[in-house]
């Protein structure tokens, strides 16, 4: 697995929600690279910061913001870019 590929996880994953009338998208690093079959943390953690939009929560990072330990809180009640991201 590739950043895109993480990417394109996690922008499922937030349309799921966003469809689903579900506000909230708690993700670990950990778990997108299970769900994912492997990979490099490196990559996974930064798909997801590079998801993040204004409003959306970094909940948990270790030393290295790029670890498994990273967790993000995403917001999918409005995904329009207007927002802007955070990354």
């Amino acid at each position: 697995m590739d950043r895109r590929e993480f990417e394109e996880i996690i922008g499922f994953l937030k349309q799921e929600h966003h469809i689903n009338g579900w506000n909230v998208l708690d993700l670990g690093c950990a778990e997108l690279l299970a769900r994912a079959g492997g990979g490099r943390a490196e990559d996974a953690a930064a798909a997801m910061l590079g998801h993040m939009m204004t409003g959306d929560q970094i909940l948990q990072e270790g030393d290295n913001r790029y670890s498994a330990s990273l967790k993000v809180r995403y917001y999918c009640d409005n995904l329009d870019e207007s927002r802007g991201r955070m990354f």
